[in-house]
């Protein structure tokens, strides 16, 4: 039996227009009804969670780090260098289409966090799983009642 060809997939993380990493990887035996399950909602809802915590704890200890100069001047906590919105965006896409999204109001955290978040430690392991679920044929298309694939 020949293989089938492998699915190109983008992974990208953006800071609103701004990109953070974006990296390629190759599906085998790709499952186009694996971006309906809820395997892929899970991994990419903690890989967010993930990078939400690390926020946390960096602007936990940047504060305590700063703590006399935060009380002195509390404009070192300005939420942004910009105005309006600014967004973590999280992509899964394939050809230029997204296929999950996820977003993180950056605003939260310190200029000086969040313009320093890492991904990279993270990366190996994400796209493996991420590669995982895509050619999986056993995956959960319903949670609760609700049907996830349509």
């Amino acid at each position: 039996m020949r293989d089938q060809e492998s699915v190109k997939l983008e992974f990208l993380m953006m800071v609103n227009d701004n990109i953070i990493v974006q990296r390629f990887f190759n599906v085998r035996e790709f499952n186009p009804k694996a971006k309906n399950s809820l395997e892929l909602y899970d991994l990419l809802y903690d890989f967010k969670d993930d990078i939400q915590t690390q926020l946390s704890l960096k602007t936990v200890t940047y504060m305590t780090d700063n703590m006399y100069e935060i009380i002195n001047n509390p404009a070192i906590l300005d939420t942004s260098y910009i105005d309006g919105p600014e967004y973590f965006n999280i992509f899964i896409k394939q050809n230029d289409v997204t296929i999950c999204h996820r977003q993180i109001d950056a605003k939260v955290y310190p200029p000086k966090i969040r313009y320093t978040v890492d991904v990279r430690p993270h990366l190996k392991n994400l796209l493996m799983w991420l590669s995982d679920i895509f050619s999986s044929n056993n995956l959960t298309y319903n949670y609760l009642d609700v049907n996830l694939s349509v």
